[in-house]
C-alpha cells in the first residue's frame, strides 16, 4: 500500500524567498544601471573638459593669429615705406648725377666760349650746346652769339638754323621751324656783345641728327653773313 507523505506548507517562506530574490536582482540591475550612468556622466564630464580645453586653445590661437597678422601688416607697411624711401633716394641721386653731368658739360661749354672769345673779333657764332632730355627724341639747345667790337652799338641779325640727318628714306634736312618744340623762336635778334638763345628740338621718329648748321645775317654790314657747322652732338664752341 502506497505511503502518503505529508509536507508542511510554508507559503510565507516562498513569498519571502521570491521577494528576496527579486530584491537581489533589482539591486544587481540598479548597480549595473547606476555604474553605466556614472560612466556616462564621467564620460560627459571628460568630454566637457576636453571641449573646454579645446575652446581655450582655439581662443588662444585666434588671439595669436590676430597679433601675427597685425605684425605682418606693420612689417609690410614698414617694408613698403622703406622701398619707397629707397626708390625716392635713388631717383634723387640719379637726378643729382644728371644735374652734375649737365652742369659740367655747360661749364666746359662756357669755358670754351671764353677761350675762343679772346681770339675772335666782330660777329661770331661762338658755341652750340645740345643735351638730351628724359623724353626720347627731345633735346635742349643753347646757342651763344658774340660781337666783339670797340663800340657798344646794338646790332641786328637774322638767325637761320637747320639740322642735317638721316632717316629711312635717306638724308634729310630739317629747318628749325619744323623741329622747334613749344613756341617758335624769334629769328630777328638784337644784342650788343653777348646773346644766348635757348630752345627745345623735337625730331620725328626715325630721324638721326648728324650736324647742325647755324647762319647769321647782319643788317647794315658789308660782311653780312656768318655761318658755322656743328657736328652732332654739339657740346662746346
Amino acid at each position: 500500500m502506497p505511503k502518503l507523505v505529508v509536507k508542511k506548507h510554508r507559503p510565507f517562506e516562498i513569498v519571502f524567498a521570491v521577494i528576496l530574490f527579486s530584491g537581489a536582482i533589482s539591486v544587481v540591475i540598479w548597480f549595473l544601471l547606476d555604474a553605466n550612468h556614472w560612466r556616462s556622466i564621467k564620460s560627459q564630464l571628460i568630454q566637457s573638459e576636453d571641449s573646454r580645453l579645446l575652446w581655450e586653445v582655439n581662443q588662444s590661437l585666434d588671439i595669436e593669429n590676430k597679433q601675427l597678422r597685425e605684425q605682418v601688416v606693420i612689417l609690410e607697411r614698414s617694408t613698403q615705406i622703406d622701398n619707397q624711401a629707397a626708390a625716392r633716394l635713388q631717383d634723387d641721386i640719379k637726378a643729382l648725377q644728371d644735374q652734375v653731368y649737365s652742369l659740367k658739360g655747360e661749364l666746359e661749354f662756357y669755358q670754351g666760349i671764353m677761350s675762343a672769345t679772346t681770339d675772335s673779333k666782330g660777329l661770331n657764332i661762338q658755341g652750340l650746346h645740345i643735351e638730351a632730355t628724359r623724353q626720347e627724341s627731345l633735346y635742349h639747345f643753347k646757342l651763344v652769339l658774340t660781337n666783339v667790337a670797340k663800340s657798344d652799338k646794338i646790332i641786328e641779325v637774322t638767325m637761320e638754323m637747320s639740322i642735317e640727318g638721316m632717316n629711312e628714306a635717306g638724308s634729310q634736312v630739317l629747318s628749325l621751324d619744323k623741329v622747334i618744340a613749344g613756341s617758335k623762336l624769334d629769328r630777328e635778334i638784337k644784342f650788343k656783345n653777348f646773346e644766348r638763345i635757348e630752345g627745345n628740338l623735337n625730331f620725328p621718329k626715325g630721324f638721326k641728327p648728324l650736324r647742325v648748321v647755324v647762319g647769321l645775317r647782319q643788317k647794315g654790314s658789308q660782311k653780312s653773313t656768318v655761318k658755322r657747322v656743328f657736328e652732332w652732338p654739339a657740346k662746346a664752341g
